[in-house]
């Protein structure tokens, strides 16, 4: 994350709420934003700050009406894409049909839950594992007999 100039005119207090509404942001987003995507999350955090505050941008009635012209013309080139419903009922939509809930939108008290448990083909895999082991003295192992053959020099 590249180094976060706040604006001069920012308390300790409005640093600290920039930096929690960020936060707050990328976890919501839940996946890695490039920079491209990121300042998105800056303009917003300033904003609610300088609506918090009672500060004013600077802009005038002709220019926030010239950005929202800007931006609806975008949006009607198809240059803002906006996530399919399934993206908010937390389902991902493969190729061939097939839908299954996301990954990610289990709380991380599922996942360790799960990982404590024992699969049943590990144990099942573990009993029949001993039966594929080939003591060492017996006729049969022929690569214990080659590994004594080698001389071993001991100084």
């Amino acid at each position: 994350m590249p180094k976060i100039i706040y604006p001069d005119h920012y308390s300790d207090t409005d640093k600290a709420l920039y930096d929690d509404l960020l936060s707050r942001g990328d976890t919501m987003i839940g996946k890695k934003l490039s920079e491209n995507e990121r300042f998105m999350l800056d303009l917003a955090a300033k904003m609610t700050i300088n609506q918090i505050r009672g500060y004013d941008s600077g802009y005038t009635v002709p220019e926030i009406e010239e950005m929202k012209a800007m931006h609806k013309e975008a949006a009607r080139a198809g240059t803002i894409e906006t996530p399919p419903d399934a993206f908010y009922d937390d389902l991902i939509k493969l190729s061939d049909g097939t839908t299954f809930k996301h990954p990610l939108s289990y709380p991380a008290e599922y996942y360790y839950d799960k990982n404590k448990e024992v699969p049943d083909d590990l144990v099942t895999m573990t009993d029949n594992n001993n039966d594929n082991v080939i003591d060492e003295n017996a006729d049969d192992n022929y690569i214990a007999e080659q590994m004594r053959s080698i001389p071993v020099n001991v100084d």
